[in-house]
C-alpha cells in the first residue's frame, strides 16, 4: 500500500465495526460504512488496508475539485490505486458459492465512486446553502453507494456475490 504520508493522531482506530472473514492463513476484513467514510475524510484511518486506500482516493478526489491542471495524472492514479485494491482483495476473497451472482463493477472503482461522491456532498454543504436541494441530492446519493457497499460487502463474506475478474477495468 502506497504511503500516504499520515502519523500520529492521524492513524487512530476506528471501532472495530468490520466485517470480516477468517480463512486458513488469510483475512478479508472489509471496513464498516462508518470507517469507509471517516478515512475519505482524513479521520480514523486505523491500520485496515482499504481505509487507507479510500483516504488516497478521498485525497485525489479532494485535488480534482482544487486544481485544473493534473487531471489526467489523477485520473491515472485513480486507475492505478482501483488496480492496488483489487488486487488486495482478489488475494483474500473467499471461493464464492457455485450459485453467487456476479457483481457489476469491483471493489476499487466503488470505493473511488465513494470518495468521489463524499467528497462532492461535503464540498457542496461547504459552499452553498444547505437547504438547496442540490446538497440533499448530493448526500442522498453518497447514501445510496455506501448502502450498495455495506451490501456487497457483507454478500462478499456470505460468499453469495462474486466479483469481476482482475483486469476487468473501464
Amino acid at each position: 500500500m502506497p504511503s500516504l504520508g499520515l502519523k500520529g493522531a492521524d492513524l487512530m482506530c476506528a471501532a472495530p465495526t468490520s466485517l470480516t472473514l477468517v480463512m486458513t492463513d488469510m483475512r478479508l476484513s472489509f471496513p464498516s460504512d462508518e470507517e469507509l467514510l471517516s478515512a475519505i475524510r482524513g479521520h480514523h484511518i486505523g491500520d485496515q488496508p482499504l481505509c487507507g486506500f479510500a483516504r488516497e482516493f478521498g485525497i485525489l478526489h479532494e485535488q480534482l475539485l482544487e486544481t485544473a491542471a493534473a487531471h489526467a495524472e489523477i485520473a491515472r492514479r485513480r486507475d492505478e490505486l482501483a488496480v492496488e485494491v483489487d488486487t488486495w482483495v482478489a488475494a483474500r476473497l473467499p471461493v464464492p458459492h457455485p450459485n453467487a451472482s456476479l457483481h457489476t463493477e469491483t471493489v476499487g472503482r466503488l470505493l473511488d465512486r465513494i470518495a468521489e461522491a463524499q467528497v462532492h456532498a461535503y464540498r457542496l454543504l461547504m459552499t452553498i446553502s444547505p437547504d438547496d436541494p442540490r446538497v440533499h441530492a448530493a448526500w442522498y446519493r453518497l447514501a445510496e453507494l455506501v448502502d450498495g457497499y455495506t451490501d456487497l460487502t457483507r454478500e462478499v463474506i456470505q460468499r453469495a456475490r462474486r466479483l469481476p475478474a482482475l483486469g476487468d477495468r473501464r
